[in-house]
């Protein structure tokens, strides 16, 4: 009998892919060396290909099987090879005829829109794939996407998909991260081949073309926004609203920070983030609601099948095709397919195919979050789900008849009449289902999520039973409004309906939020230890198929270096002195981090705008383990305040924080004042020339609320006097280890 692991052998050709793919995505990001990697990668591709060729068709069959590791490791390198070469090829700054190559400042750029263009508050936010370039009556073929910001007026309020705009204004590159730990919005665009930015205003652009995408493309677009319209027409609350859009089309435009925060509380973000998720509990339902299709012969099994691919493809059209929900539809579709089609199918070869399938379309899906998280999920829930449920059988599928029942837990109910108990024993066997699968999908995501998103929502399990049967009637009801969409009164009753169960599902979400044990935050693991932690799981379901001592002794040992590596990092984060210097657009975050704790000169704004302090903060204090927040005055540090700011000591060393007009009245003291550090912020009217004379210091910085021409002015004076100087809105934020000190 095989193995577990011989019997997944698409498992390994998907590792060896994405572990090309990966290092293709490390020599460009972090050694920028991609191209001369690449030729290293040709070279592995030409000789792992002879060796496998050499070992499989030369070579007698007896040596094959004696250098069978050779061959593997062959097989593996050339796979390996093969997804950095495809990875290279994908993307399009890699090509000559890339449009930022052409690019001069007087240069008119010809794009199309190639995505249904954003509306926000202000602008236009388009992507769009650049055709041309035109330098002075020279026309150049380009290629290459750009990422415009568009004034919102009443001719940019009409563009659409398939429009082809000209337009000459500034090309810029994406801002690299000014925080630590704050999400690179660069690298997220470069994984979608955009590397450039630009915003246009009413005369820096036209309109020179219409209707010109891809045909079916446009037509599934129209299909959404006739859908989005039903939703406009029935769901008036915004909230609500927002949470139809994004379980029905995957359309996350409308989400505040509110309802995310609430439903990454209770454990429920996968509804509104992971579509994979909730089409696999649709592709459980529909094979449970056509289960009487299985015993009525061949025929019935393709119809069965027939129609759970069309439904999942049309549910996949009505969301305009989006990534997350398009790898959704094509694994299950493979998976069903698979189903009928071959005879004792190995359900995860299936998946990990569907997985090779798309990478080869697009390899950089891999780095995208919400794949991870779908494909986890699926492998749970197809794997634990089965296990775990059978640790409590309730026996629902036949009548009891009164007779003794086995389950301990049910025993006490078993007084109820005949058809009372058996209505009883369906429900309990439904909602064990569901948390069955919760359970499944929490235990295979759990790592990724923890890194990501740094906590762990406590009551999942609650919320779930509530979560995912009403988000399937959600589901089945929204596709159901799109088919009466045009049919008198049975349209309002299926709108009022819809629109009741997304009232009911926000406010149990938002009860579920308000209590105050829902949520573990500031929980902070290294992408080692996300990759350890799920080899310690799949060693776990290894050993669930096969008893081994030696997978016992390496959970073991897994466990113990976990538990090492979280202690070694709790010691040092309870060493850590820190003056961090945040760099947040308009507003001053001045940090002190004492060991797990931190003191913080921050602006009220900025304080009470939890976005911006999860977007620009939150991430750094989590990684290093802060689990306190005070602020400055009031907790010992600030030892003086003068007329224009505060004197703060903090481990030895004098910050001189100044916020307002300092002049030499301001100050009456005996002798010259002398600080390590002194932070301007929110432009003060101070010369430098004026502080030195005041003032002996070593360094000074310009916070992010300082104007820009005011920083200007002062690094010129900088310049002139030799003074160190470090201005937050340009570098990042200013970080000073007093520790290693």
């Amino acid at each position: 009998m095989r193995s577990f692991w011989n019997q997944i052998p698409m498992l390994r050709i998907t590792l060896s892919v994405i572990t090309g793919i990966g290092l293709e995505i490390f020599a460009d990001s972090v050694l920028h060396r991609s191209a001369d990697v690449l030729l290293l990668m040709i070279l592995l591709l030409s000789i792992s290909t002879l060796a496998a060729l050499f070992l499989n068709f030369v070579t007698k069959a007896e040596l094959v099987y004696r250098s069978r590791i050779v061959n593997g490791i062959s097989i593996s390198v050339l796979l390996l090879s093969f997804g950095y070469i495809l990875t290279w090829l994908y993307a399009d700054k890699n090509y000559q005829i890339h449009f930022q190559k052409f690019l001069k400042p007087e240069s008119f750029l010809v794009a199309k829109i190639i995505k249904p263009p954003l509306e926000k508050t202000k602008v236009i936010t388009v992507v769009a794939q650049v055709a041309e370039v035109k330098n002075k009556g020279e026309s150049i073929v380009a290629t290459g996407n750009i990422l415009i910001n568009i004034l919102r007026d009443s001719t940019s309020n009409d563009l659409k998909y398939g429009d082809v705009l000209v337009f000459n204004s500034p090309i810029q590159e994406f801002d690299e991260p000014k925080n630590p730990e704050e999400f690179s919005f660069k690298l997220y665009q470069s994984f979608h081949n955009i590397y450039h930015r630009t915003f246009l205003k009413g005369g820096d652009w036209k309109l020179v073309a219409e209707h010109q995408g891809n045909f079916l493309m446009a037509k599934v677009y129209h299909v959404r926004e006739y859908f989005l319209s039903l939703i406009i027409k029935y769901v008036k609350n915004k909230n609500d609203f927002a949470v139809a859009s994004a379980i029905m089309l995957g359309y996350n435009d409308y989400m505040n920070s509110d309802v995310t925060r609430a439903y990454a509380s209770s454990g429920a973000l996968h509804v509104l983030s992971v579509s994979g998720l909730h089409v696999g509990i649709m592709f459980i339902m529909l094979n449970f609601l056509l289960g009487w299709m299985d015993s009525r012969g061949r025929k019935f099994q393709i119809a069965k099948s027939v129609i759970i691919i069309l439904f999942i493809w049309f549910y996949a059209c009505l969301t305009g095709l989006s990534p997350s929900v398009l790898r959704s539809a094509m694994m299950f579709s493979m998976i069903q397919f698979g189903k009928v089609m071959i005879r004792n199918v190995n359900t995860y070869n299936i998946i990990f195919s569907s997985i090779v399938v798309l990478l080869l379309f697009n390899p950089f899906i891999v780095t995208e979050v919400g794949f991870r998280l779908s494909y986890l999920a699926v492998l749970g829930i197809i794997f634990l789900h089965p296990k775990i449920y059978s640790l409590l059988v309730i026996g629902s599928d036949k009548p009891p008849e009164y007779k003794k029942q086995k389950n301990f837990f049910l025993k006490p109910f078993s007084f109820l009449r005949y058809d009372l108990y058996w209505f009883f024993l369906i429900v309990v066997d439904l909602a064990w289902q569901i948390v069955a699968v919760s359970m499944a999908a929490q235990i295979a995501t759990f790592p990724l999520s923890l890194y990501y998103f740094h906590q762990f929502p406590n009551l999942f399990l609650l919320s779930n039973l509530v979560v995912i049967p009403v988000s399937n009637l959600i589901l089945f009801l929204g596709t159901g409004l799109f088919v009466v969409g045009k049919i008198s009164y049975l349209n309002d009753v299926v709108g009022w309906c819809f629109n009741g169960l997304l009232v009911v599902l926000n406010k149990f979400i938002f009860w579920i939020d308000s209590l105050w044990f829902a949520l573990v935050q500031g929980i902070s693991i290294t992408m080692i230890e996300m990759m350890v932690w799920y080899v310690l799981i799949f060693l776990l379901c290894w050993l669930t198929e096969e008893r081994r001592t030696k997978l016992v002794l390496a959970s073991l040992l897994i466990i113990f270096g976990l538990s090492s590596s979280y202690s070694y990092r709790q010691i040092g984060n309870a060493k850590q002195k820190q003056i961090v210097v945040y760099s947040v657009p308009k507003l001053k975050a001045i940090a002190f981090i004492d060991g797990r704790k931190v003191l913080t000169a921050f602006d009220e704004k900025l304080l009470s705008d939890p976005s911006a302090m999860l977007f620009h903060v939150k991430h750094h204090w989590w990684n290093c383990g802060v689990n306190e927040e005070l602020k400055v005055t009031g907790c010992g540090v600030r030892v003086n305040e003068f007329p224009f700011g505060g004197l703060c000591l903090f481990e030895g060393k004098k910050i001189l924080l100044i916020d307002s007009l300092l002049e030499k009245s301001d100050f009456n003291m005996e002798k010259k004042l002398k600080v390590d550090v002194v932070i301007l912020s929110h432009s003060p009217k101070v010369y430098l020339e004026n502080l030195k004379r005041l003032i002996d210091f070593d360094e000074v910085i310009f916070d992010s609320s300082n104007k820009k021409w005011k920083v200007d002015y002062w690094k010129k004076d900088c310049a002139k006097m030799k003074i160190k100087y470090w201005d937050v809105s340009e570098r990042g934020a200013y970080i000073k280890d007093i520790a290693s000190d």
